[in-house]
């Protein structure tokens, strides 16, 4: 058995080593080359450990001199995850690790690139992952279901950046501009916002439930990503739900309705999130927020049925007593004569 694995673990370095050389000879210009090499390094067959830092940092940098560089980047990192003879789960994991790093540290241009946007905000699985399966062992099967998952919540990551307008990493600057626009959104445009940051929680919660996984290096580096992502759905969900909550009084039955839905989802994950991040802060800020907005508009949309009842009660006593003086009035103009009697004489004749 141990000597099967070494075996194995041999053969990915050759394969690793000889798709290097092939990429080094291939005839490209000097950038896109070391972009490729780069991508190769940082994407290996081990299980041992997640790209290492100085490769991020050597993509990065690349990735930053001309579009076409950074447009080659993001290129060789999709290729890399979908173009091998036989699925390996450690590739395709760090291949989304790559991917994630570039999203979250990258320059402006870099997250402006097409190949982030493919109708992602139409739900389109662009990363194309959800039917991965590593067959070579047990281990390889188990961490198969976490690159399925991870390349969802990337997925996810990208259609709600769309929708926001911003990336979820993006600069406090950034950030604080959008919050100004927020201010004049329109409501609809507020609840799409706030269902899509509701519905990347959800991906999070969908997590595989093999949480031991994280010993590994590799899956506990992807939950750190996750986790920082998180804390950036939280701020941006609380943003909106500060501005939300000052137009409560101002919403339609059927708007406090649906939010009242989007909220109870909300609630509904923060079980499953302890469950993930127990060994980090809780942010009871954020969940306080939740819960005063909670009771604000379920006391709100009692009130708004109340009403409702109310009104439908005074149009039927309404109705009702408008239609007895109809009644009372018809009544009175017939003037029915008493049974027996009449204005008319009948005359037989034999």
């Amino acid at each position: 058995m141990g000597q099967s694995k070494n075996l194995k673990h041999l053969q990915s370095i050759c394969k690793d080593k000889a798709k290097i050389i092939k990429a080094a000879f291939s005839i490209t210009n000097r950038t896109t080359t070391s972009i490729q090499i780069t991508v190769l390094r940082a994407t290996t067959r081990s299980a041992q450990s997640p790209p290492h830092d100085h490769h991020i940092s050597t993509l990065l940098s690349l990735s930053n001199t001309t579009r076409h560089s950074t447009s080659a980047c993001i290129s060789a990192i999709i290729h890399r995850l979908h173009h091998h003879h036989h699925p390996n789960v450690y590739v395709a994991l760090k291949s989304l690790l790559t991917l994630h790093y570039m999203i979250a540290q990258g320059s402006f241009s870099l997250k402006e690139q097409p190949l982030l946007h493919p109708m992602s905000a139409t739900g389109f699985e662009f990363l194309n992952l959800s039917r991965f399966v590593d067959n070579t062992d047990i281990q390889s099967r188990e961490f198969g279901g976490w690159a399925q998952w991870y390349a969802g919540f990337l997925e996810s990551n990208l259609s709600t950046s769309t929708i926001l307008g911003c990336f979820l990493s993006s600069s406090k600057m950034d950030i604080e501009k959008k919050k100004e626009k927020l201010k004049i959104s329109l409501y609809m445009d507020l609840f799409k916002e706030l269902e899509a940051l509701v519905s990347m929680i959800e991906e999070i919660c969908k997590a595989p439930s093999s949480l031991y996984c994280q010993t590994n290096d590799i899956i506990y580096e992807v939950m750190r990503l996750v986790g920082e992502d998180y804390r950036m759905i939280q701020y941006h969900t609380k943003i909106r739900l500060t501005e939300l909550s000052e137009r409560l009084h101002n919403l339609t039955k059927n708007e406090l309705t649906g939010l009242a839905r989007c909220l109870e989802r909300l609630e509904g994950c923060k079980g499953r999130l302890t469950e993930l991040f127990k060994n980090r802060k809780r942010n009871d800020s954020f969940w306080n927020l939740e819960g005063e907005v909670m009771s604000k508009l379920m006391k709100l949309k009692k009130n708004a049925e109340m009403k409702s009842v109310s009104r439908k009660m005074i149009e039927y006593v309404t109705e009702s007593t408008q239609l007895n003086s109809q009644l009372s009035a018809t009544s009175r103009q017939l003037r029915l004569l008493p049974y027996g009697e009449s204005n008319y004489c009948l005359t037989f004749t034999r």
